[in-house]
């Protein structure tokens, strides 16, 4: 995927969310990668908080002009404080023990325990399947501020979907990526 492509898809994918975004104070990206994402919400957020378990740090200063606004944390986030693995060089966490492939140790922490349960009003969550660990563990958070909420399920798993929906979220449009449909936007009902 070209940098260009990539760059017109996370821009038309917040697009996509910025009409159903009331506040801008603090936006959550959960498996921020390059920081681009980040980079689009620095646009009209006063704080981003990002995570990945990947340092990418150095990439910041590629896409984000004011880094004073963002704050990244180099960690994963799960369901429960842990240790998971995965194999080096792969965006995703694969196992909960080390297995011949999966050797590089992931410390894994709930979102909950960052305490961020004021002024939080919007989370991208694209951490490649991980999503219902992560909604698990960050129960408190979104129901202390009801945050619009941007979530990739494309694996045929729908349990991210499941569980926002029993939090009393709605599914109001879904964006697709190449025609499929990939990024699942939630509004509290």
């Amino acid at each position: 995927m070209s940098a260009e492509f990539k760059t017109s898809e996370i821009k038309a994918t917040y697009d996509f969310c910025r009409p159903h975004i009331k506040n801008f104070r603090t936006a959550l990206d959960i498996g921020c990668d390059e920081f681009m994402f980040a980079g689009r919400l620095e646009q009209d957020f006063n704080t981003i908080h990002c995570w990945d378990f990947r340092d990418k740090l150095s990439m910041m200063s590629r896409h984000v002009k004011d880094k004073s606004k963002v704050h990244f944390h180099h960690t994963g986030l799960g369901e429960t404080d842990d240790v998971r693995y995965t194999k080096r060089g792969v965006g995703r966490v694969k196992a909960n023990q080390p297995t011949q492939s999966s050797t590089l140790a992931v410390p894994i922490v709930t979102l909950d325990s960052f305490g961020l349960f004021d002024n939080v009003d919007f989370i991208k969550m694209d951490v490649e399947g991980y999503e219902p660990l992560i909604i698990q563990g960050a129960t408190k958070t979104i129901s202390s501020n009801w945050p619009v909420i941007l979530c990739e399920i494309n694996r045929g798993d729908f349990t991210a979907q499941e569980l926002l929906e029993s939090m009393g979220y709605k599914l109001i449009d879904i964006y697709h990526k190449q025609g499929i449909p990939h990024d699942y936007l939630f509004v509290k009902n």
